[in-house]
């Protein structure tokens, strides 16, 4: 059996790394109500340059925290971008959100029983930007979910 290596893919997540502190627009959800939010987020290569780390801190404008720990790797039979995300919500990973890189950006889609999130990062310099559709539950179509603007500390 042939070991992985690592390629484009491996190699464009590291386009994350580093430490990122920016500001949150985020829509009412079943779990929480419409708010800005100010959050950080820290990237750290990880296993040899196989996966890229984040742990995530946001402060809603209440005070309500939300902490996440996510793991982002490659699937080596696809080359699809994997993230594996972990919350203080506490609902664990049935599977990854799965996707890869168009005009740029990291394209992601997470299947749950609660809905269908659809995520795109994206650099450019000391900008980074991360934007949530979801569809949840019976919904047809897809709706903005956060709109958020990080720079780079």
């Amino acid at each position: 059996m042939d070991l992985p290596t690592r390629g484009r893919a491996h190699e464009a997540l590291t386009a994350f790394a580093g430490e990122w502190s920016g500001t949150e627009e985020l829509a009412e959800t079943p779990w929480a109500p419409a708010s800005r939010a100010t959050a950080t987020c820290i990237y750290r290569c990880a296993l040899a340059g196989f996966a890229v780390v984040q742990d995530y801190e946001q402060t809603r404008e209440d005070g309500t925290q939300f902490h996440g720990h996510n793991v982002f790797t490659v699937d080596p039979a696809t080359g699809n971008t994997l993230w594996y995300g972990f919350d203080s919500y506490g609902f664990p990973p049935v599977a990854p959100a799965r996707g890869g890189w168009r005009e740029g950006a990291l394209h992601l889609e997470k299947h749950t029983d609660r809905g269908v999130a659809q995520h795109r990062l994206a650099t450019d310099g000391a900008v980074l930007t991360h934007e949530i559709d979801l569809r949840l539950g019976d919904d047809l179509e897809f709706r903005p979910f956060l709109r958020a603007r990080y720079t780079r500390c």
